[in-house]
């Protein structure tokens, strides 16, 4: 099982730290959290894999009531190296902090059937049952028995129990699907294609209503980054962008011909802006691909920044990118995930303070690369060296 945790190992450095607190609580009012994570790994060692985990967690989150009896669920996706893990369920976990109290809501799948589900709370920060599910007999925590029965009986085998109740308003179960669905999250198949592009840039144009402000905070980071694009603007339903010629005049070029960075960098700002202005949380796979070094230390920096970050937004991504390592970025130690595979071809996920013998802060770019860290490609360069001389002289 692999955990990506985003609390706090040194509660005593308070940088790039969120901390919440419950005043009704009586135990364990302090909540902290890091407002961003980078994966590090070398090629599959399962980064990607990660990020997809949760993507499809979700999407079973959202979907699964329209799940037909004896559907496959897609969810479950057991790993093939072993034999034993494929007759084994595929488990997923989360936990969110919804008004400052702290909720863990748990599934288990096998094939077309949820074996396990459960949802607790920890209101006064002592864990209290919402309901608990082990196949189809559900238990529910004091104060819903009466809500939750009618609910029971109309759930399959293959559907989750929280989207039924979010569907018919119970209050708690609705924060917990609405709050998970507000966690955007783009692997890599949905970050990087041309979908995504022509998506994702005419999102702001859509409804102004909802996306003016970012829609002009857009335009002006565009302008700020040395793109030359100095406008942008939505004619029949196609985005122009907008270059200033040798006269000062602005000439209209479709967007496609921009280049790919300009590209992704124009339909990507939104999603950025709207996660630090709302305090959602952005997870994203290979996030610096078709990105300068610059403009993506420049990202990270806006959700460490935090007089930017005050709505504490969270941003996860997976990355080769070891500038985003370098000192000036004020990463910690606990910000830096690591992820290998075993000797079985399992994905170990670690941090660098976990790693014994790294204290401090210190250039953890030199430092990965060097191979101090591990989660790096282990590349027998000679070997293949001798191999590729002998073929050429053959």
């Amino acid at each position: 099982m692999v955990e990506l945790s985003m609390v706090p190992s040194d509660l005593k450095n308070p940088v790039n730290v969120i901390k919440k607190t419950n005043p009704e609580a009586t135990k364990n009012k302090d909540y902290y959290a890091l407002t961003s994570a980078a994966i590090y790994g070398p090629n599959a060692s399962g980064k990607s894999n990660i990020i997809k985990a949760l993507f499809d967690f979700k999407t079973f989150v959202e979907n699964s009531t329209d799940n037909k009896p004896n559907e496959f669920i897609e969810v479950f996706n057991p790993f093939k190296m072993s034999t034993e893990s494929l007759k084994k369920p595929s488990f997923f976990s989360i936990d969110l902090l919804i008004e400052n109290t702290l909720y863990t809501y748990s599934v288990e799948v096998f094939r077309n059937e949820v074996l396990k589900e459960s949802l607790f709370s920890f209101p006064k920060g002592l864990k209290v049952k919402v309901f608990e599910r082990n196949r189809q007999e559900i238990t529910k925590g004091n104060g819903y028995e009466g809500i939750f029965e009618s609910i029971k009986q109309r759930t399959n085998e293959n559907q989750l129990f929280l989207g039924k109740a979010a569907l018919e308003n119970v209050e708690v179960a609705k924060d917990v699907y609405q709050n998970f669905r507000s966690i955007y999250v783009l692997p890599t198949d949905k970050l990087h294609s041309d979908r995504f592009n022509e998506v994702f840039s005419r999102i702001m144009f859509d409804d102004v209503d909802a996306w003016g402000g970012i829609l002009n905070l857009s335009k002006s980071l565009v302008q700020k980054i040395d793109t030359q694009v100095v406008d942008l603007e939505e004619k029949d339903g196609r985005i122009k962008t907008f270059h200033l010629n040798n006269q000062m005049e602005k000439i209209e070029f479709n967007f496609e011909d921009e280049s790919s960075g300009t590209q992704r960098f124009i339909a990507f700002v939104p999603l950025i802006l709207n996660a630090l202005i709302d305090g959602h949380v952005l997870v994203v796979d290979e996030f610096e691909r078709s990105l300068h070094p610059e403009i993506a230390q420049y990202i990270l920096g806006l959700f460490n920044d935090p007089e930017v970050n005050k709505n504490e937004a969270q941003f996860i991504f997976a990355t080769h990118d070891t500038t985003l390592l370098s000192p000036e970025n004020n990463l910690r130690r606990d910000q830096i995930n690591l992820v290998e595979k075993n000797s079985k071809g399992e994905t170990e996920l670690y941090t660098v303070s976990d790693i014994k013998g790294i204290r401090g802060e210190g250039n953890f770019e030199k430092w990965y690369i060097e191979g101090r860290f591990g989660a790096v490609p282990n590349i027998a360069r000679e070997t293949f060296r001798h191999e590729l001389i002998e073929f050429i002289n053959s």
